[in-house]
């Protein structure tokens, strides 16, 4: 049984920037992240296998991240392979594996792959080049300590594994959850083959992604349930909100992202037919990465019209319409249960669009654990999440609430 390496020859880039993470388990505040290296650095280029989860480097991160190794932790940064959501093709994706401290029980640890909600879509955005994960090091400390080997993948197109990052594009995110895991399972030899996907806003719909996947992409592994945390379910509302001037002031800090990811999925789709003369004019602001220079981003925020991002016309409306409606969750029947929290108050993704998707997914047979949390905005407890995963990964049934 192969195991992580110690060593990794290729540089990565880094960019200090500063993110606000959304759940529970991460810091609310911009939390700021330390350059280790030049953004200049050009991607490595990897001999890809074709067989995904195959670890094609990897690193001992425990010298980068004091905090998460004083734990007891010990941690690998790796780059593996999986597949492109977008025409199939096999990528190179970059991670981050914490091993807990201790014996390992019975059968092995158990494996939870965490998706990291937005941080950006740029090579340099990826958290697994940052000593604090850009905040996400509070989930992997959380999940590790509760017996999980937890594994953090950038998804691709962020990190170091090269190519571009199809923002929002659940196949792809689904596929780098589901190879994070058969990764971490291949390489690391106490682990079981029973993992969980959870995640957070961009991560929650990779975890739902990955729920629907697993049968036709996990084999080998063994799904007991995925946790979505504000999942972007239909993003089809949101470019309509954009049409008609209705975009709340966090989803105008959005568009520009889904704009980019949409065009990794369809070339011939231009963002500047959807962009108005302040978020043409800062654009390569509006693009880096979550937290960056978050005063001139306000800035541009502020100044944009209602209808900065109103399509040029009807066909490229329908253009946009077309990729994205794509990307629309539930799209077949998932076997294992799930759970999904989503905040009433939620300015970002609207409680409603999700309460849709939940609906969708138990007329598809799902097995659903739902909660609105009432006084939740983007952020939402993710106590009965907790819950969740605990009588999953113990075999019990988990009554779904369609």
């Amino acid at each position: 049984m192969l195991s992580f390496s110690r060593s990794m020859s290729a540089a990565v880039c880094c960019l200090a920037l500063a993110v606000t993470a959304g759940c529970s388990s991460t810091p609310s505040q911009p939390l700021a992240a330390s350059s280790t290296a030049s953004t200049t650095t050009p991607a490595p280029e990897y001999e890809l296998t074709g067989v995904p989860g195959t670890v094609l480097e990897s690193e001992d991160f425990g010298e980068r991240s004091t905090e998460l190794s004083d734990t007891g932790a010990t941690l690998y940064r790796f780059v593996y392979e999986s597949t492109s959501g977008v025409d199939g093709s096999p990528t190179a994706v970059s991670g981050v594996a914490a091993v807990p401290a201790g014996t390992a029980p019975v059968g092995g640890w158990p494996i939870v792959v965490y998706g990291h909600g937005t941080t950006g879509v740029q090579a340099d955005c990826g958290p697994t080049l940052y000593p604090d994960l850009l905040g996400y090091q509070f989930a992997v400390q959380d999940f590790t300590e509760l017996g999980y080997v937890t594994v953090l993948p950038d998804y691709q197109g962020l990190g170091t594994g090269g190519g571009t990052h199809p923002y929002l594009e659940p196949r792809t995110s689904g596929n780098n959850m589901i190879d994070a895991a058969r990764a971490a399972h291949t390489a690391l030899p106490e682990t079981s083959a029973r993992w969980a996907a959870v995640g957070l806003s961009q991560g929650g719909q990779a975890a739902w992604a990955a729920n629907e996947l697993a049968a036709s992409y996990g084999q080998g592994l063994d799904l007991v349930g995925s946790v979505s945390l504000s999942p972007p379910t239909d993003l089809t509302p949101l470019v309509r909100s954009g049409m008609d001037g209705t975009l709340t002031t966090p989803q105008k800090e959005l568009l520009p992202y889904l704009l980019y990811g949409a065009q990794q999925v369809d070339p011939a789709l231009d963002p500047k037919d959807y962009s108005g003369s302040v978020a043409e004019a800062n654009n390569e602001l509006l693009l880096t990465c979550q937290g960056g220079d978050t005063e001139g981003k306000a800035r541009a925020v502020q100044a944009m019209a209602s209808d900065e991002f109103a399509a040029d016309s009807a066909e490229s409306e329908q253009k946009l319409l077309d990729v994205v409606g794509r990307y629309t969750l539930p799209q077949v029947r998932s076997e294992v249960p799930m759970f999904v929290a989503y905040g009433a108050k939620d300015d970002i993704v609207l409680p409603q669009w999700t309460a849709d998707g939940v609906e969708r997914a138990c007329a598809l047979g799902d097995s659903v654990v739902a909660q609105e949390q009432p006084e939740q905005r983007h952020d939402v407890s993710d106590e009965a999440a907790m819950q969740f995963l605990a009588a999953v990964f113990a075999g019990q049934s988990v009554p779904s609430t369609c």
